[in-house]
């Protein structure tokens, strides 16, 4: 009797403690992805020489003017950094040169002239690629000390690209997105499988998240008229009308002087960060607020970043980014 009374005693301790013990389990999170990612081995000495004899980027150099045969190696050391500061972490690093590679793969592959260069890039600016006499300007005494470490994660990954459908993906890429990463139909036409969007969390934390601008009437009115072909008439307060944002946070379509626009057109016409933006008339000017830096499409770079920096590699930040691609 006793040990039946100890045996309902103990259930009934389990039970209550059910909700409790489930906390002492590991969890998996964004920030820990455990997707499956293809092991893609280390480069061996003759492996990084191999990537030697893969075929040159061509690329359209918008401060030349020309078009540009860049060697692998050479176009993943210039295309991270433009895109990233040397001192973040080697697998955000890495997972950048991976995503500019397949990218201007994808866009070697459905370019209407690829002959003409697959990308237009501005070597002068830093803009998309840079040559490493631009990046012996920029970094200065640090050039050579950045420059072999960025070539050292370069030849680690040379070759790699993440593929859809056995073709290389629109792997594209933005600075911070709102907190949540846009699906590409919303920014443009192609409704892409592996681009609809994942949480991006650290994101929020990001220096300059949200940024607040004023536009004075005169402003916000020269802008509807010359990038939205709208004039606006009456009160300024009247100007604005309803907005809705997608499931993302990203503004989908909003009234402007009685006409609607998508948030990426108001973006552009008003020269915005991003697209998830907020419009109001305060005290005789117009306050918008955005959250974010970019389209929003594809991977954070930010989230890159802090997915680096809590252990996680550029496979597993690729994985997470593009879901549904494989890497080879």
């Amino acid at each position: 009797m006793k040990r039946t009374i100890l045996c309902v005693a103990l259930l009934i301790f389990l039970a209550g403690m059910a909700p409790f013990l489930c906390l002492l389990l590991p969890v998996q999170t964004a920030a820990s992805p455990k997707a499956d990612v293809p092991a893609v081995q280390q480069q061996t000495p003759e492996a990084a020489a191999e990537a030697e004899t893969l075929d040159p980027v061509l690329l359209y150099d918008a401060a030349s003017g020309t078009v540009v045969q860049v060697p692998v190696l050479d176009y993943l050391i210039g295309a991270a950094a433009c895109e990233m500061p040397e001192t973040w972490p080697d697998d955000a690093i890495q997972a950048q040169m991976v995503a500019s590679y397949s990218y201007v793969l994808y866009r070697r592959d459905h370019g209407e002239n690829p002959e003409e260069g697959w990308a237009t890039v501005n070597s002068a600016l830093g803009s998309g690629w840079t040559s490493a006499e631009v990046l012996q300007s920029r970094w200065g005494e640090a050039y050579q000390e950045n420059y072999d470490r960025f070539k050292a994660l370069a030849e680690e990954v040379a070759g790699a690209v993440l593929l859809y459908g056995g073709k290389p993906a629109a792997t594209c890429y933005h600075a911070i997105s709102c907190g949540h990463t846009e699906a590409s139909q919303n920014v443009w036409v192609e409704a892409l499988p592996y681009l609809q969007g994942v949480d991006s969390i650290w994101d929020k934390y990001a220096e300059d998240y949200e940024v607040t601008i004023q536009y004075s009437r005169q402003q916000f009115y020269d802008a509807m008229a010359m990038n939205l072909g709208v004039t606006p008439e009456g009160e300024a307060a009247d100007w604005l009308g309803d907005a809705v944002w997608d499931k993302a946070g990203y503004v989908k379509q909003m009234t402007l002087c009685g006409a609607s626009f998508s948030g990426t057109q108001i973006r552009e016409a008003l020269s915005l960060r991003s697209a998830c933006f907020a419009i109001a008339w305060r005290e005789g000017q117009f306050v918008i607020t955005t959250r974010g830096y970019g389209h929003g499409v594809g991977m954070s770079q930010y989230g890159a970043r802090s997915m680096a920096e809590g252990g996680a590699s550029w496979q597993e930040i690729l994985a997470y980014y593009f879901p549904g691609t494989s890497l080879a």
